[in-house]
């Protein structure tokens, strides 16, 4: 279980380790895989994040300074994210104490702009969603960190979200899981189909050139905010080393007319291979398992039972 600090304790953190002046309001904006807070400066908003201890995709409080070197190294290459600020120590990442002992944080830029929807999504804002996107992987192919950070291998995407869902499953009825629960989770599995044919279709994309890399691996509209047309990326904590037709699969999940404007936008920069393309619908698939299976690793780490 991770401590949900006050809004009071971060305005505290923030005027005790960054050089940007005491906050003037600060409020909890989001509790879900890590803990969002929105803070006021007289020099502008920003977004504070604390991070779940506990996850079972980062090793060490250096997988999170991997993501920060990642999005400085976005930012100064002219990609939209929302990156963030140095603390007085010039370092990236702070540590706070807690009951349950240290917690990473960091204070990212906060992004304007307004978030688009299936419905509101234009082809124009959808173009220039899959380029910029393009444009970001290509720009991770330069980045080089001596620090780790996992691989959303099929390891991560298929065996490990099985594994907690089937557990949930099979709870019995002293278990926490409700009965409901365990027929909606059954369900999941079952829509996806035979999981042997969907790994093989993974397995046979073609990984010579660029197709396996840093790629942000939790592309949904919830994580864009458009500026007019343009897109600015963020929360970029899920990012590390995977298929890039993962990130592109989000336009399965557009109408169709926005999802083949996305795909000419990413290939107006970057082509997809036969195999990357033939792959979109799998991928599509398997973003659900992943969800689930991580929402429900996480839902432990706030405390909170099914």
């Amino acid at each position: 279980m991770n401590e949900l600090l006050s809004p009071e304790k971060v305005a505290e953190i923030v005027d005790a380790h960054y050089p940007l002046g005491k906050p003037v309001f600060c409020k909890l904006i989001r509790r879900g895989f890590n803990d969002h807070y929105l803070v006021h400066l007289e020099g502008g908003r920003f977004v504070f994040r604390v991070y779940l201890n506990g996850k079972y995709y980062i090793e060490s409080f250096e997988d999170y300074a991997f993501e920060l070197e990642l999005l400085d190294h976005l930012h100064r290459d002219n990609v939209p994210v929302a990156h963030a600020l140095s603390l007085v120590n010039g370092e990236r990442l702070g540590r706070v104490g807690t009951k349950q002992g240290e917690r990473a944080f960091a204070l990212f830029s906060y992004v304007p702009g307004v978030e688009a929807d299936r419905e509101s999504l234009t082809l124009e804002q959808s173009f220039r969603l899959g380029k910029t996107m393009a444009e970001m992987h290509l720009s991770l192919n330069r980045f080089r960190s001596r620090k780790g950070r996992y691989r959303l291998d099929l390891t991560y995407l298929v065996e490990e979200p099985l594994r907690l869902i089937s557990a949930e499953i099979g709870k019995n009825s002293s278990g926490l899981a409700s009965q409901e629960e365990q027929a909606a989770l059954a369900e999941v599995v079952e829509g996806l189909g035979p999981i042997d044919d969907l790994v093989a279709t993974v397995e046979q994309i073609d990984c010579s050139g660029d197709e396996f890399g840093l790629i942000h691996a939790d592309m949904n509209l919830g994580n864009v905010r458009f500026q007019g047309d343009e897109p600015w990326l963020y929360d970029f904590d899920h990012c590390g080393f995977g298929w890039r037709a993962y990130d592109v699969s989000i336009c399965r999940l557009l109408p169709a007319p926005q999802g083949e404007a996305m795909l000419h936008g990413y290939e107006s920069v970057r082509t997809l291979s036969a195999s990357e393309r033939g792959c979109l619908a799998t991928f599509s698939t398997l973003r659900r398992l992943w969800n689930v299976g991580d929402m429900m690793a996480t839902e432990s780490l706030r405390g909170e039972a099914r």
